[in-house]
Parts: structure tokens; C-alpha cells; sequence
């Protein structure tokens, strides 16, 4: 849709979730510079998806920006934003995937606010990596995002890490037997088995995942 009106609303959200330009909002969020510019200075026609995404940013009602029919939006204070890196290594939750370091490939907007509710580890600890397969369903389904504390180097306590295994990067439930200290690992689908790591060699835990993103297909 093109309206000229939609592309001033979309400014006026902008500036009054305290975003002076469109640089410094694209670079909170992780929009597309061109894309969303031309979203806003009018020239190009923008999606409902797109809109639903830029009211989430600058929390505004979604009606309000198509239509304008709702009250005159107060000015606010500009939450405090972080960006974690995203990266190009999948961990599978299926068959596995080979583990590659690289540089990250993008970074995810988290108001700094919600990050210090989900962890107290510095953010240089954190990273976002995308799940592959499905024997981590119904918790994990393909394609969902997982913020990974990368300072967690072992298994504790009972939770979902990302681990290496034989070449093999995975994501899974791992517990600690008690009696035999082994690492039980798991997968949330039950047609896939559970797997006893007996040496510790073997595996290596490269972080523990603290927060998950949906994929809603």
C-alpha cells in the first residue's frame, strides 16, 4: 500500500519514540536502510507485515498507522536498545551441522531493559544462532531463534545448551547424572533417542540457550 498519510504517521512514531533519523532507527532494529526510507518518505509501497513490524519497534497502535484512528500519541523517552550478533552457524536440533566460526551476519534489537530481565551476563557473553530440524519440537521448531549465553562452558543445572558433539553442533536438553556424572542428552521429540555422553572429551559446550525467538508460520 502507498499513503502518503501511512509514510507521515510512520515518521511522526519514529521521532516520538525519540529516533532524530532513520539511521539511528535502522540501526536499533536491524531495518534496512533503503527499504524502510522509502517506506516513510512515501516513495515506496510498504506491506501490513512491515507496518506490524515498525509498530512493535516504536510502540505505537498498528491502527493508528494505517488509519490514524486512535488519540494523538504522546511524546516519550527512547528505551535504551542493544544489538547481539547473529550468526551464520546453525545449531541443529536434527541430524547436526557443522560448526563454522565467522563474522556475524546481522545483530538483533533487544531494549536493554527486557535483556537485564532475561540474564545477568555481560552482553559480550551473548549470541543469537538459528535452530535447524526438528527433534527439539514442540519447544524448538526449525527456523526459531535462540539467545545463547556463550559464558556457560558446562553442564549444570538441567536446560537446553548448544553443544559439540563429534563435529556436529546441536541443540539439546542436557542433564547430569548424578550417579555416574555422565551427560544425558536429549531431544523434546520423542522420535528421536536419547544419547549418554560417558566422556567428557567428547563434547564441548559452547553456551546455554536463556531465551528463545518463535518463527509463526
Amino acid at each position: 500500500m502507498t499513503d502518503s498519510a501511512i509514510a507521515a504517521r510512520l515518521r511522526e512514531a519514529r521521532i516520538n519514540a525519540g529516533y532524530e533519523t532513520v539511521m539511528e532507527a535502522c540501526e536499533a532494529f536491524g531495518f534496512k536502510y533503503a527499504t524502510y526510507a522509502g517506506h516513510e518518505n512515501g516513495s515506496r509501497g510498504v506491506k501490513a507485515d512491515s507496518l506490524k513490524r515498525y509498530a512493535t519497534a516504536f510502540r505505537v497502535p498498528i491502527e493508528w498507522l494505517l488509519t490514524g484512528a486512535q488519540t494523538a500519541l504522546k511524546p516519550s523517552h527512547r528505551e535504551a536498545i542493544t544489538t547481539i550478533p547473529i550468526y551464520d552457524i546453525r545449531a541443529s536440533a536434527g541430524p547436526g551441522a557443522m560448526a563454522e566460526d565467522g563474522e556475524p551476519i546481522g545483530y538483533q534489537p533487544y531494549r536493554q531493559q527486557e535483556l537485564s530481565r532475561i540474564t545477568r551476563t555481560a552482553e559480550d557473553n551473548l549470541a543469537v544462532i538459528r535452530v535447524a530440524g526438528d527433534s527439539m519440537e514442540p519447544t524448538l521448531a526449525n527456523a526459531d531463534q535462540v539467545l545463547v549465553d556463550r559464558s556457560v562452558r558446562k553442564v549444570g543445572r538441567d536446560g537446553i545448551y548448544i553443544i559439540a558433539l563429534e563435529d556436529d553442533l546441536l541443540v539439546k536438553r542436557c542433564q547430569v547424572d548424578l550417579q555416574t556424572r555422565h551427560i544425558i542428552v536429549k531431544s523434546d521429540n520423542p522420535a528421536y533417542e536419547t544419547m549418554t555422553v560417558t566422556d567428557a572429551e567428547r563434547m564441548d559446550v559452547l553456551g546455554r540457550v536463556i531465551w528463545i525467538g518463535r518463527v509463526l508460520g
